[in-house]
């Protein structure tokens, strides 16, 4: 009986240490750029941290769900027509992203 007792209570105890698992939502972001000019690149920040450069298209896989402040600018800075472009998104399902449309 006492190695019954003793099973039950190690099994309770272990159960209660393990990380409750709430499955995390995952979104793809595709960022199209139909930039021309010193925007035809853009350099691509994600809550201010570059993640790349963007020229046509490309796509940012499996973001978690959640808040995101966005930012791309053309990579010739100083050029006439160079510009900056900025978005505040919810990411809560794929999205598509168009510069310049």
């Amino acid at each position: 009986m006492r190695v019954l007792l003793w099973s039950l209570a190690s099994l309770l105890a272990f159960s209660a240490c393990a990380p409750a698992t709430a499955e995390v939502r995952r979104f793809d972001l595709i960022i199209q750029n139909q930039c021309t000019g010193p925007n035809q690149s853009v350099f691509f920040y994600v809550n201010g941290e570059f993640v790349g450069v963007v020229r046509g298209s490309r796509l940012f896989p499996s973001l978690r769900e959640g808040r995101y402040e966005l930012r791309a600018e053309g990579t010739q800075p100083g050029q006439p027509g160079h510009l900056r472009f900025t978005r505040s998104l919810t990411l809560d399902k794929d999205t598509v992203w168009t510069l310049c449309p």
